[in-house]
């Protein structure tokens, strides 16, 4: 459990730490960034339970006093900050950090605190942490963990070393649910596409019963849109509106030209990534190919256009009655 040789991908941020490690040169602040479920606090974790290990390799033991503590949940030198409401305030900063970090470690090398939604941090916040940033105490050793390195003041990012985790290959996310959840690559290959390169959206995915449902739904819309009537088009294009603020339907309508797209042009389900689908698909894919990526094209100026706050019933109107037209 938490070991750097279990983390998929990002292979030279890992190497920089183990480095840091082995050679004596841990820095007294870290801010790790990445998207939502790219493995910021696996990472994190790992870190910690490494610097904080009795046996001093680059990798924890797992069986000493430190990594059974920290196994546990109850190891007295890792602390964890966290905002007690949407943003982490200078109260936060003051009650959980400033008045902690000035007692010394209970038992180990480290005072390791590692900062959840950091980049949540008010400007008075990161000014009241500022200080301790520039004269940490020797033992001290701050992780800090956001998804947008721009919220932070320049004082700040000076005075941390900045890492920032890479979204995975999908072959790598699918492999990942194929050995450790036992999927199968069809499936593996269908959650890995939506996840964005990274295993925590993936997982969180599968536990989503609406992303299945939204998915089937699309899908089953998108094949009968040929032979759908106007007034059935515009019916769609008003239910779409409960997916209003969850745009993934947009994805799932771009991965199903894709596919049709692939199984035209190769006639072979191996570059297929909606294997689940594969007679559908091959059914369907009867356009030309240039018909096909010219309505990927429009899914995507959908895209754009509700990003500029086009309104949300007419964009979709105009797509399906496009992407309807042979």
């Amino acid at each position: 459990m938490h070991s750097f040789s279990d983390i998929y991908g990002n292979a030279l941020l890992l190497r920089h730490l183990q480095q840091a490690v082995a050679g004596g040169r841990v820095s007294h602040a870290y801010l790790l960034t990445g998207s939502a479920g790219s493995g910021k606090r696996l990472i994190a974790d790992t870190f910690a339970k490494t610097l904080q290990c009795e046996a001093g390799g680059t990798e924890p033991c797992g069986h000493c006093k430190s990594c059974l503590a920290f196994d546990s949940g109850n190891h007295p030198d890792i602390v964890y900050v966290r905002p007690t409401k949407k943003t982490l305030g200078v109260d936060d900063v003051r009650e959980q950090i400033l008045e902690d970090v000035s007692l010394k470690q209970y038992r180990y090398r480290y005072k390791i605190y590692i900062v959840e939604q950091a980049d949540t941090m008010t400007v008075q916040a990161q000014n009241a942490l500022l200080k301790t940033l520039e004269e940490p105490p020797a033992y001290a050793v701050f992780l800090l963990l956001a998804e947008n390195q721009t919220a932070f003041l320049p004082t700040i990012l000076s005075r941390t070393v900045t890492l920032h985790i890479r979204p995975l290959p999908d072959t790598m996310v699918a492999d990942y649910l194929e050995k450790k959840k036992g999927l199968s690559p069809a499936d593996s290959a269908v959650y890995a596409a939506y996840a964005q390169g990274s295993i925590g959206q993936a997982l969180d995915l599968l536990e989503d019963e609406s992303f299945q449902q939204m998915r089937q739904e699309i899908l089953e819309k998108l094949m009968a849109l040929p032979q759908a009537k106007k007034g059935e088009v515009f019916l769609w294009a008003k239910d779409l509106e409960k997916y209003k603020d969850d745009l993934r339907f947009l994805d799932m309508m771009q991965l199903w030209y894709r596919d049709l797209l692939y199984a035209k042009r190769l006639r072979s389900e191996k570059d297929l990534i909606q294997k689940d689908k594969k007679a559908e698909i091959f059914r369907s894919a009867v356009e030309s190919e240039g018909e096909l990526a010219r309505k990927a094209a429009l899914i995507q100026r959908a895209r754009v256009q509700l990003a500029r706050n086009a309104n949300f019933r007419l964009t979709m109107e105009v797509m399906l009655l496009q992407l309807k037209e042979n």
